[in-house]
């Protein structure tokens, strides 16, 4: 689905669990959060993504570039196998290498062989400017917004108003604490900072986009009012 000229979205509309994922298009393609290989219902996530981007006319082959939100398997296991076909760069926090192994932990205990499907970055990012390209440039800001995950990334595309909020923050709904370094405070800082941006497209690691600005503030408005007393 292409929301505009430079931005595409593929949302998640299986059964199992995976993640909604964004292309964006300037010099190369840059990916953000490819999501699982296969999800715990076996279902193909990575092919249904290769189908879906090729019905745009987008490959694969073409990404350069990988950015994770975080480095939960709904949204990164398939960064490896994406950089084997095409050799992207991948980029996340550097707290979330730390995460991944204690969220490996949760969900596998007693395992003891080599952890599998493991985001292996090329660099890490953090609070500042990313710039994409040189002729056709996208630039985007990094946020640090913890809470969900300790590293949890939120990336502003101030040119187009977009904000790739991944499980901060939903349409009507906020990411979870429970996990290893959840941190409800933290997440209610990190959604406060948000909701202080102008933004026309409030894109989501699940579900559906919020968008135009006035249902963008009024989301965040909601959200305050009523999940900010359970974190």
């Amino acid at each position: 689905m292409r929301l505009t000229s430079r931005l595409f979205f593929y949302p998640w509309q299986g059964a199992g669990n995976n993640c909604n994922t964004y292309c964006l298009l300037g010099e190369s393609l840059t990916l953000i959060d490819p999501g699982h290989v296969r999800n715990e219902f076996g279902e193909p996530c990575l092919e249904y993504l290769t189908r879906a981007m090729a019905a745009d006319g987008l490959r694969l082959e073409e990404v350069k570039l990988i950015l994770l939100t975080h480095a939960h398997p709904d949204h990164g296991e398939a960064a490896g196998l994406i950089k084997e076909k095409s050799g992207a760069r991948l980029a996340m926090h550097a707290a979330e290498e730390e995460h991944w192994l204690a969220m490996y932990r949760l969900l596998y205990p007693g395992q003891r062989e080599e952890p599998k499907g493991r985001p292996v970055p090329d660099f890490f990012l953090d609070e500042g400017e990313l710039v994409l390209g040189r002729t056709r440039r996208i630039t985007l800001q990094v946020l640090h917004t913890p809470g969900h995950s300790p590293g949890s990334l939120t990336f502003y595309w101030p040119e187009e108003k977009v904000l790739f909020t991944g499980d901060v923050v939903f349409a009507a709904g906020v990411g979870r604490t429970d996990f290893p370094q959840g941190n409800g405070a933290q997440l209610k800082e990190s959604i406060k900072r948000l909701a202080e941006l102008e933004v026309e497209y409030l894109l989501p690691g699940h579900m559906q986009p919020v968008r135009g600005r006035q249902a963008v503030k009024n989301n965040f408005k909601m959200i305050m009012g009523t999940y900010f007393m359970y974190l």
